[in-house]
């Protein structure tokens, strides 16, 4: 079709580019307002010249203002480096929440090609609910006693009943196959040797089948000639059996078994492994393999505890077993079917219901789909592609294989006509068939923990043609066998590298929209303005009323000129960086399309320039174009704004602190800057702080060589952690010491981002451990600070009494300089010190019944009074929050009631808190026991779930998990003294509340 270049006659402009919808606009209101002296409003009349330069001027404004949202955003190097606008796969993901989410999390990590979530058990309650999966140690609940117990049984010898620990999650994986050493997943080691001529092919099994057996880790440690000594070894039918044991420690044995490729090479496999060296030879390709899933062992741990919900834990890690089904039938066949092809697509339509696979797609492929980008990037961020969760879905485990969805898949095969005398059977690592799942005709009942695989070896399907049966012969059998094995290497899993996972943020074309162009230069040449200046030869009179005229459009261009500015800079206000205004003005001091002096310049006095130029540069808030006021009304609406592009809002928490300041009694101030920065920082980690929410943290802390890295003096907290301090304006959330702890010095120094602040003991040689203690207990508390006069200065005592115990090293002038900054000080060391601990009690439950005892359990409540399935289980998705309740907010009750709403409500519904404020003793001693259980616990879980756990190492951690369970016990909330009314004390000021204060002591 051709295409037509022309301008509509009727085309629509928008009103602001609509020049005679101005002018006639403009005209209305020339003549309602200056009727009684305007009476010609013909086109030579000044006024409606003046009138139509600045519709044409606006028109300009309307068109610049009419740009793509991209083009404006576009800075100078092409690029939009806003903040506040995110990508898809950053404001779409989420961490991991369902099972589904933790399968793509792992299934996207090399080395795994399946992964299982497993929440609970495949039994149910006599509620018909799924029972929780088996903790690592059973724990008993103790009536008769009131507390829980580790023994089954109670003071007088009756049995007890066990205490179902939730959130445990079972995690099952299935590794990739290795070029080395084959099927990862399976303990089976296919070996080989030269022998008379031939290669000799045997398989070699241990005695157990999950490397999470404690008896896997000897094999490094009994991989070379002289640490072993052989029991025996010894053929049993068609196997060999070897026993062998350390030298060292006799204790450490292990038992293998050989089976021969070919049995009647059995004695030849006997006499092959009589001595060590060949048997220490498959010991060391199961300590290589071995080491190759203890890799991949640890990158699954990292990434699951980086993603670990609040409340919730995994058990040890275990690789799938998989049972091998053999599948028994009669096909019948078209007359004119390629037997060969159509074995080959019966055992492919076989292997895609009992195994289906799982594939990543591009990001490409999933848009040519029609899916949306909410769809496409639900769930967790991956590196290699995306999963499609109808596809996880089918590869989940399965408790049942139902014989009519085989038939349904061959009948859709074109060349098969019938399917007859349909069987199933189960079988074993070893071949075995499996007790109760043999020769099945509807339904093979299967565990749900192993995952099925389609055994073409033990299965047989054989051929009808016109109910002639066949058999295939060796090179058709052959081609079969070929075309298999291709078709099992396309479907193979391939995890997609070097694409792209996230959509592009458009970037426009720059303008320099901000540039003005002086309506003066548009003005007829008899009015002498702009690039038409007046003549040189006109009388004195005329070149004052040209540059009154100047003067008189000045104020138009200024405001012409500061609306193109401040479409320049719209992106400011929608970005999170501080800015320290919300106008934008434009100092009209060169002509941006001459190059020279605007004619600004002419009109001006040298000080009234200078008061302009002033303003223009000044960094402060107050302006002429705006107050300390205004700007902080605009900027928090601009922020405020952004914040409702994700439901999200601040106005609770601004009213908390208003109504906060407003209290008399309140020593803290309501400072709009700290709003605004608290809003500018949340919206800046939106993404983290958005999709991490529910997460606890991550106890496992490796970099990417999966080594521990420390976690005191850090940023590392949970996501669940780091929302809550965003929302409650909490700044510095590292994980770090709230109470001081350092050792005992002389003097100590704060280290905040407002600077560095010095305390020295006064006369530290007489009992400086004293002043030491006393001094770091109190110095956040401003009535214990005192002014004194000292060698010319005034300077900030810390004062026990009377006693002098600290000093704080800055000079003042004079007393008041030294209370002032005292309120400051005080201000900034209560802002640093804000910050809380989580504890989530499923991490504090025992491991064992030898080292552990009922006094590392967590307390209960078990009389009739408070019994309930709540009070018997402390561990179960409940958490201790620990905050400092001596600072200045945190003793608010006001805040106090806020921040607990906010801490539930931003828990997951299910998880129960207990929120505990306490004084400075009580907080540095959890701090201590909490730090030092923190340091253990991770130590203490690789090795218990490697099997490396010595005697020591559970004495250790058993000492610092009691240690903490007793500091729990202890916790009690501190409130703010308050007064009983009377006539000399007012009703509103620290009334008496009960469960909310304190009445103190006599």
């Amino acid at each position: 079709m051709e295409t037509q270049n022309f301008i509509s006659r009727e085309r629509q402009l928008p009103q602001s580019q609509d020049f005679q919808f101005l002018f006639r606009l403009g005209l209305e209101y020339v003549e309602r307002l200056g009727s009684k002296f305007w009476t010609d409003y013909n086109t030579h009349d000044p006024g409606i010249t003046i009138l139509e330069v600045l519709c044409y001027a606006i028109t300009e404004l309307g068109y610049r203002s009419d740009f793509n949202i991209q083009d404006l955003l576009t800075g100078k190097n092409g690029l939009i480096e806003n903040k506040t606008f995110f990508t898809a796969a950053e404001i779409y993901t989420n961490a991991a929440l369902t099972v589904n989410d933790y399968r793509k999390l792992l299934i996207d990590i090399d080395g795994i090609s399946n992964a299982w979530l497993l929440p609970t058990k495949n039994i149910k309650d006599s509620n018909g609910y799924l029972l929780p999966n088996n903790a690592e140690s059973k724990i008993l609940i103790n009536r008769l006693e009131d507390k829980l117990s580790l023994k089954n049984t109670d003071a007088n010898g009756k049995k007890i009943s066990e205490l179902k620990v939730r959130g445990l999650n079972k995690i099952k994986i299935e590794l990739d196959e290795d070029p080395d050493f084959g099927d990862l997943n399976s303990l089976l080691i296919n070996f080989a040797f030269w022998e008379k001529d031939h290669w000799v092919s045997c398989q070699i099994v241990p005695q157990f089948t999950n490397w999470s057996d404690l008896k896997s880790d000897f094999f490094r440690t009994m991989d070379k000639p002289g640490e072993i000594s052989v029991d025996s070894v010894k053929k049993v039918g068609d196997i060999v059996f070897i026993v062998v044991h350390r030298y060292t420690k006799p204790s450490q044995e292990l038992h293998f078994r050989i089976f021969a490729d070919d049995s009647t090479e059995v004695d030849l496999i006997l006499n092959h492994f009589d001595t060590e060296k060949p048997i220490c030879e498959f010991i060391s390709l199961f300590a290589q393999k071995r080491k190759k899933v203890q890799e991949s062992f640890a990158k699954v741990n990292s990434t699951l505890h980086q993603n670990r919900n609040l409340g919730e834990d995994y058990l040890c890690l275990e690789v799938i077993e998989r049972v091998n089904i053999g599948i028994c039938a009669d096909i019948e066949l078209q007359p004119s079917a390629d037997a060969v092809e159509a074995m080959s697509q019966i055992q492919m339509a076989i292997d895609k219901i009992i195994n289906p696979r799982i594939n990543f797609y591009t990001l490409n492929q999933l848009v040519e789909e029609g899916l949306h980008a909410e769809d496409i990037f639900t769930g967790p961020k991956l590196m290699h592609g995306f999963i499609k969760d109808a596809e996880l879905e089918k590869a989940n485990l399965i408790k049942e294989i139902y014989a009519s969805d085989i038939i349904a898949v061959l009948m859709e095969i074109p060349e098969v006509v019938s399917v007859k005398n349909l069987m199933m059977t189960a079988y074993n690592l070893l071949g075995k068939p499996v007790s109760g799942s043999t020769n099945e005709k509807w339904i093979l009942k299967l565990s749900g923990e192993e995952k099925p695989i389609f055994d073409v070896k033990r299965s047989k399907l054989l051929l009808f043609q016109k109910n002639i049966p066949f058999v295939l012969n060796e090179t058709q059998q052959m081609m079969v066998d070929q075309k298999f094995t291709f078709y099992k290497s396309q479907i193979q899993q391939r995890k997609l590298k070097g694409i792209s996972t996230d959509f592009e943020i458009e970037s426009g074309e720059h303008f320099e929209v901000n540039k003005y162009y002086s309506i003066q230069n548009d003005f007829p040449a008899t009015y002498g303005l702009g690039k038409n200046r007046i003549s040189e030869k006109a009388t004195p009179l005329r070149k004052a009323q040209a540059k009154q005229l100047q003067g008189y459009l000045y104020f138009y261009e200024q405001i012409l000129a500061d609306f193109f500015s401040q479409l320049y800079n719209a992106g400011n206000l929608l970005d999170t960086e501080t800015i320290h205004q919300t106008y934008f003005p434009s100092l009209l001091e060169i002509d941006d399309f001459t190059g020279k002096e605007f004619y600004s310049n002419e009109i001006f006095s040298s000080d009234r320039k200078k008061a302009i130029e002033t303003d223009f540069s000044c960094s402060e808030i107050e302006t002429l174009y705006e107050t300390e006021s205004s700007f902080s009304n605009r900027r928090n609406r601009a922020l405020d704004h952004l914040l409702a592009r994700f439901a999200e809002s601040f106005n609770e928490y601004v009213f908390t602190m208003y109504q906060i300041t407003q209290n008399t009694s309140s020593h803290l101030s309501f400072n709009f800057k700290d709003i605004i920065q608290d809003k500018q920082n949340f919206l800046k980690d939106y993404p983290e702080i958005s999709s991490n929410r529910g997460l606890g943290i991550d106890y496992w802390n490796t970099n990417d060589e999966n080594d521990f890295q420390p976690f005191w003096k850090t940023n590392h907290r949970g996501g669940y952690e780091k929302r809550i301090a965003g929302l409650l304006g909490i700044n510095n959330i590292g994980l770090r010491n709230i109470v001081t702890e350092d050792s005992q010095q002389k003097q100590w120094t704060v280290e905040t981002e407002s600077g560095n602040f010095l305390f020295k003991i006064v006369n530290p040689t007489s009992d400086l451990e004293v002043k030491w203690e006393w001094s770091q207990l109190n110095f956040l508390d401003q009535n214990v600070y005192k002014t004194d006069f000292l060698s010319g200065n005034y300077y900030l005592y810390l004062k026990d009494g009377t006693r002098k115990m600290a000093r704080f090293e800055k000079k003042f002038e004079t007393e008041q300089q030294a209370y002032d900054y005292l309120i400051l000080l005080i201000s900034i060391l209560n802002n640093y010190y804000e910050n809380f601990f989580c504890l989530e009690h499923i991490l504090l439950r025992p491991f064992n019944e030898i080292h552990f005892t009922d006094e590392e359990l967590l307390s209960v409540c078990l009389n009739d009074d408070c019994s309930s399935e709540a009070n018997d289980d402390p561990y179960s998705f409940k958490a201790t929050i620990v905050l400092p309740g001596y600072l200045a907010r945190f003793k608010n009750l006001t805040f106090r009631k806020f921040a607990e709403k906010v801490f539930r409500q931003e828990a997951p519904a299910h998880v129960l808190l207990k929120i505990c404020w306490l004084n400075t003793e009580d907080m540095l001693e959890f701090q201590k026991t909490y730090r030092q259980w923190l340091e253990e616990y991770r130590d203490y879980r690789k090795k218990y779930c490697s099997h490396k756990l010595k005697t020591e190492d559970q004495k250790a951690y058993v000492k610092k998990l009691g240690d903490l369970v007793n500091v729990l016990k202890k916790l009690n909330t501190i409130y703010p003294e308050g007064n009983l009314y009377d006539c000399d004390i007012s009703e509103t000021k620290n009334p008496l509340i009960l469960g909310s204060t304190s009445l103190g002591t006599l």
